[in-house]
């Protein structure tokens, strides 16, 4: 993921050295993509989040009290019983937890 998409490197003069050669390195090899994304990963048992470095594109999610996790750009995707909500938040570039 660091390879497609790369923080905001460019420039930056507090990121590591070794990091920021890791970047240049890369831009060589790789086109880099700027696009608005919500990019979400797991092992199985944990799920993470985050937003493109630009924040542009929302992301919502929903914790059911099945389990389920449902997470997107835009609020009501799938129809859920309000009964059946554990927790909904939104992520922002900060922070992609409630």
């Amino acid at each position: 993921m660091m390879m497609l998409i790369p923080e905001a490197w460019d420039g930056n003069e507090s990121m590591d050295p070794v990091k920021k050669a890791f970047y240049e390195y890369h831009a060589s090899l790789m086109e880099p993509w700027d696009g608005p994304a919500s990019i979400s990963f797991t092992d199985g048992k944990i799920i993470g989040a985050t937003l493109d470095r630009n924040g542009l594109r929302p992301s919502r999610f929903v914790v059911t009290k099945d389990d389920r996790v449902i997470m997107a750009s835009e609020a009501g995707v799938l129809p859920i019983d309000p009964k059946n909500v554990k927790k909904k938040a939104a992520c922002s570039p900060a922070k992609c937890s409630s």
